[in-house]
């Protein structure tokens, strides 16, 4: 885990140029682990996991848990024996850091029958209610008490019709993998589609369960009585591709990113080229070039998959801010996506805000360099792509939350020609924890 001291140093103006590989997806590896709890024997491998803050907290919390996650760091590779699990309470000091905590209710429940999670946190994006989760596990047969603690009625779960009312990809997720051991056949309406929640559960079926309809809304789910340790390749992240093509586009240069599928991203490209910029597909490479013109305008209404990602939104409105013209970005996702606003206008942006989900962002502008305090993962890579094309110096604080995200993001940028350092910096902030409890008392980063 990154100190909470630690800050990105920006000098902007620097082209773009060379090649990049993309990580492993962290929304399909964080489901992965807790469902590595779900064998009662064995070691699950997990290939492809990124060191990412995230991944790192998950890892102590399935340690509690009782199991032993045995992670190589230079082969990006975990190994997860969960044989002897033995803790029913998550500590609210490492759930607090991890929205999704959550999906560790489903196999906990099915390894020991009970599971307490005090409190869930994450990015501060407003409501995200967990309500479609727990409805979804009481339909299923759980019992739910006023402080959180989950208890399976009788032996088992059994079948049930769930629904979500907005299709999370984390709610899909857990009410698969509670299907995945209920007796008989679930059927799940409003699922979500993301292909995150596709290699999921591609996992859960190589583990032995049964899954029909994934990639659509109305996922069908056998349960099955036991599940097999694996050993499993993650898909690379979407997410970070996008933050390295809204970077070449930014900068106007011409760089060449691996380990991309093109349909996953595809609105996303799409309204780039809208915008002029230049992008050519080669199987999964993508090669994305600027001809140094000015940028156009741009509308984007977020939805869900696969719709305009949200995850998107705030990298889209940095680089609409140096288009020529006025840029609209509807935001229907979470209510408080716009954190990034007050830190670009501090930059030099021109971004008005109505109704409190519609920004109005005129370009074009020129970035200045100052000092800025992200508040979660997308707005500081929001802020970290307006610093490379600001003059001066643009320094991020709270790094914590880009690395919960992005792994190794200044050396990765500069290898493509970036100037980007991390420094120490003595300036006291207000942010969340940012070491894990571990740490704190070994002064040893656990990984």
């Amino acid at each position: 885990m990154k100190k909470n001291n630690e800050v990105l140093k920006i000098k902007g103006g620097s082209k773009l140029d060379g090649s990049v590989c993309i990580q492993g997806s962290k929304n399909a590896i964080l489901p992965m682990l807790a469902a590595s709890l779900l064998p009662d024997s064995g070691c699950t491998v997990i290939k492809n996991v990124p060191p990412l803050n995230d991944i790192i907290v998950a890892f102590e919390i399935m340690r509690h848990i009782g199991a032993k996650v045995t992670y190589f760091s230079k082969e990006q590779i975990v190994s997860i024996d969960a044989s002897n699990l033995v803790n029913t309470y998550l500590p609210d000091d490492l759930t607090n850091l991890l929205r999704a905590s959550v999906l560790f209710i489903p196999p906990v429940l099915y390894r020991l029958g009970l599971i307490h999670l005090p409190s869930v946190g994450g990015c501060p994006l407003g409501s995200r209610n967990l309500d479609y989760h727990y409805r979804g596990f009481l339909r299923l047969g759980a019992e739910i008490s006023n402080d959180n603690e989950f208890v399976i009625k009788g032996d088992k779960f059994k079948a049930a019709n769930l629904y979500l009312d907005f299709p999370s990809h984390t709610g899909t997720e857990n009410l698969i993998m509670a299907a995945c051991f209920s007796e008989g056949t679930s059927i799940i309406e409003n699922a979500g589609s993301d292909p995150e929640i596709t290699d999921f559960a591609n996992f859960l079926i190589k583990m032995g369960a049964k899954i029909q309809g994934l990639g659509g809304r109305t996922i069908l789910v056998e349960g099955i009585k036991k599940f097999k340790p694996i050993e499993y390749t993650v898909m690379n992240d979407r997410l970070d591709a996008g933050l390295f093509i809204l970077a070449a586009s930014i900068t106007k240069s011409n760089i060449s990113i691996i380990g991309v599928e093109p349909n996953h991203i595809r609105l996303l490209t799409e309204k780039l080229v809208q915008m002029g910029v230049i992008i050519e597909i080669d199987g999964h490479v993508l090669h994305v070039k600027s001809n140094g013109e000015k940028l156009n305008p741009v509308n984007i209404l977020t939805c869900p998959y696969p719709g305009f990602a949200t995850d998107f939104q705030p990298g889209i409105m940095a680089l609409s801010c140096i288009a020529d013209g006025t840029s609209y970005i509807r935001e229907r996702i979470f209510d408080k996506r716009f954190s990034q606003v007050n830190e670009l206008i501090k930059m030099g942006a021109n971004i008005e805000i109505k109704d409190d989900s519609l920004a109005i962002v005129k370009g074009p502008v020129s970035f200045k360099g100052t000092e800025t305090v992200p508040d979660n993962i997308r707005a500081a890579s929001s802020v970290l792509l307006a610093g490379l094309v600001a003059s001066d110096t643009t320094k991020i604080h709270n790094v914590y939350q880009i690395d919960r995200g992005h792994f190794n993001i200044e050396s990765r940028l500069n290898q493509l020609n970036a100037d980007i350092v991390r420094i120490n910096n003595d300036t006291t902030h207000n942010f969340s924890p940012l070491m894990l409890p571990s740490e704190m008392a070994t002064g040893k980063k656990a990984i």
